[in-house]
């Protein structure tokens, strides 16, 4: 059993990446999630009510509706490739809250960290690895898949990991100078064809990752991670980075890969607690003025008659004055 779902196991992990056209990192999650499901399901052969008993199991142990809809997923994905038809449940879940997105202060700090990452080779590797997640808007899946051949004069050419069309991201000459500095003189010529390579390689999302989780650290910010850069720079390009001009919506779904513009339009959305302080600054202001004018009536009370316009905030009228 253990020797047939290995095999089974390899031969989905190659349809998920070429047929299925699922990401590297969502590929390894769901070959993963498969294997342990296969102690309370027999994934090769299953039946309806295996599955419908297992997902009653979950429920009545408290299981977060979230995780449950992941292994649904997991699981549709799996029966596709097997070509078997289960209907799997669907389990609501309460809203998401809003994502977090840093703020231009913390971006600064993210950048000064990862320049400051020891020695040279590391602090170049690392500047060019934060700015392209914070400037190109690329996912992490996407900056390890850079290959020497994607780099343009005034820009790279980037591979959706998410079966998107490939896309070019326009980057400042500061930036391409960088990368020009970087591949020169820092990077590592494990790989001949990989942009980010390691000693023994291309660098690996894991091992990316725990480098940004550093620079995070380092800085103060130890929330940041990749896609909080993706976040930043779709809400930065929209409403106007460092305080430029916005950018148009259908430019920023471009620089993104989004296929479709809705999922662009997740960004243009304002937050609650942004709403919370419009809110608060706007009853402060109004809270403000009221005590302004009630303390310049207490004022004008001793003070000789007003004239002209002053009279209409104080009630005289022509009818009143001697």
């Amino acid at each position: 059993m253990n020797g047939d779902l290995g095999i089974k196991l390899e031969e989905y992990r190659i349809w998920a990446l070429t047929l299925g056209r699922y990401s590297s990192s969502t590929v390894t999650r769901s070959v993963r999630r498969i294997r342990e499901l296969s102690k309370a399901i027999d994934v090769l052969r299953p039946t309806q009510k295996q599955v419908l008993d297992f997902f009653a199991r979950e429920a009545e142990k408290g299981m977060k509706p979230h995780t449950m809809n992941n292994q649904r997923k997991d699981l549709a994905s799996w029966f596709r490739f097997l070509g078997i038809k289960i209907q799997l449940p669907v389990f609501k879940e309460p809203p998401l809250p809003d994502p977090w997105i840093p703020t231009d202060d913390e971006v600064k700090k993210v950048l000064a960290a990862a320049e400051r990452s020891g020695d040279r080779m590391s602090s170049a590797r690392n500047k060019v690895m934060v700015e392209l997640l914070f400037f190109g808007g690329i996912r992490i899946g996407e900056l390890i898949k850079i290959n020497l051949t994607d780099l343009r004069s005034n820009g790279i050419r980037i591979r959706s990991e998410k079966g998107e069309a490939e896309r070019i991201i326009g980057l400042p000459g500061s930036i391409m100078e960088e990368i020009a500095e970087f591949v020169r003189y820092y990077r590592y010529n494990s790989d001949p064809a990989a942009f980010f390579t390691t000693r023994d390689g291309r660098m690996s999302y894991y091992y990316a990752r725990n480098i940004l989780s550093r620079i995070g650290a380092r800085a103060g910010v130890p929330r940041f991670h990749a896609h909080a850069a993706r976040h930043w720079c779709a809400t930065a390009l929209l409403r106007g980075i460092f305080g430029q001009k916005p950018l148009d919506i259908r430019m920023v779904q471009i620089h993104l890969g989004h296929r479709s513009l809705r999922t662009t339009q997740r960004y243009t959305h304002v937050t609650q607690e942004e709403v919370a302080e419009q809110v608060r600054g706007r009853l402060a202001d109004f809270f403000r003025v009221d005590e302004e004018m009630n303390l310049g009536t207490m004022k004008v009370e001793s003070e000789p008659e007003p004239s002209g316009a002053a009279r209409i905030w104080t009630g005289v009228t022509d009818s009143q004055s001697p």
